[in-house]
């Protein structure tokens, strides 16, 4: 049976902060405009079997109260683009529910940044996905610029750190820069950083991020002692009970019952219920005098998260072997 995945929900960077703990992430353009997926059913022979949507609503060629049905007709008038699309998919093997995920965008669409000429729409692609899962960055690019789909602008690739994610703001934009339009003052909306390779964090999340420029964030930055909920309570637990001799006893335990650890981040999703099980058994009391603190449980599991993050990832860059 054929799905139309919707992409996923792309949070800020507070709701999956694990992405600071991978080896290598990739930022590219976050462009303003509006999602735009195509999907290519397993067994497609013409260019009549795409099937077509934004976000939330599925869409056919005539559909003309999606932005006057511009975005369609950037694909449905390119029907060489759609069969070497097609062909690189064959030429690898690729085969089942292929969906290409990108953002629409110009005129009429999204306003606050100019990315073409007057009344031109564009689309740029900024992942694809085959069944339940997404090819990886480097696959995307190829199959792209192999057969001629634009893409987002890649613009920057290391080691993560909020600092070198926060220098990516306040840029001109790339792709109007690329179009043509050489305006300073023409500043992109921010950038979307992802792990590569794409991993999930231990609830099963993508690690991909949305990381915004002040002018189109939609959460006012918080100046440190201008109100907001006081989280020291559980930044302080986490400082003395989630440590390495923990983690060492948590993988320790794991291996022992059979888990299929990778001695990567991939073990995440293993050790984050592994130490918190082990929390609430060796130091429950504590956990509750957190609570009564006015922390909610998901907070504070937010916190031993983050925390077992940075002590797990520090343990891999010193090739720590349990």
């Amino acid at each position: 049976m054929t799905t139309f995945h919707k992409y996923p929900e792309i949070p800020r960077l507070e709701r999956r902060p694990e992405i600071l703990s991978v080896k290598q992430a990739v930022a590219v353009e976050k462009l303003h405009g509006t999602n735009f997926r195509v999907l290519f059913p397993a067994g497609m022979t013409a260019v009549e079997h795409l099937f077509l949507g934004g976000r939330n609503e599925e869409l056919n060629a005539g559909s003309a109260s999606f932005y006057g049905g511009r975005p369609i007709a950037w694909w449905t008038s390119r029907p060489d683009l759609v069969l070497g699309l097609l062909n690189a998919f064959r030429r690898r093997g690729i085969d089942g529910d292929i969906t290409v995920y990108g953002e629409a965008c110009g005129t009429g669409i999204q306003k606050g940044v100019r990315y073409g000429a007057p009344g031109e729409v564009l689309f740029r692609a900024f992942d694809i996905r085959i069944e339940e899962n997404f090819v990886s960055y480097d696959l995307f690019t190829e199959l792209c610029d192999e057969a001629g789909l634009p893409r987002v602008p890649e613009m920057w690739r290391g080691e993560p750190t909020l600092e070198a994610f926060d220098a990516l703001l306040e840029k001109t934009s790339a792709e109007a820069v690329r179009n043509g339009i050489d305006d300073a003052t023409n500043l992109s909306e921010g950038v979307v950083i992802r792990s590569n390779p794409l991993l999930r964090n231990a609830f099963g999340e993508w690690l991909i991020i949305k990381h915004k420029s002040d002018g189109f964030s939609e959460v006012a930055k918080r100046v440190p002692g201008a109100g907001g909920k006081n989280l020291a309570p559980a930044a302080a637990f986490v400082e003395t009970y989630v440590v390495r001799g923990r983690v060492v006893n948590a993988i320790g335990g794991l291996r022992d019952a059979g888990t299929p650890l990778k001695s990567d981040m991939a073990d995440m999703q293993f050790l984050v219920p592994a130490i918190v099980a082990d929390l609430h058994k060796e130091q429950e009391a504590e956990w509750q005098e957190v609570l009564a603190q006015g922390i909610l449980e998901k907070e504070l599991r937010s916190a031993v998260t983050r925390a077992l993050s940075r002590v797990f990832s520090q343990m891999l860059r010193e090739r720590f072997v349990a």
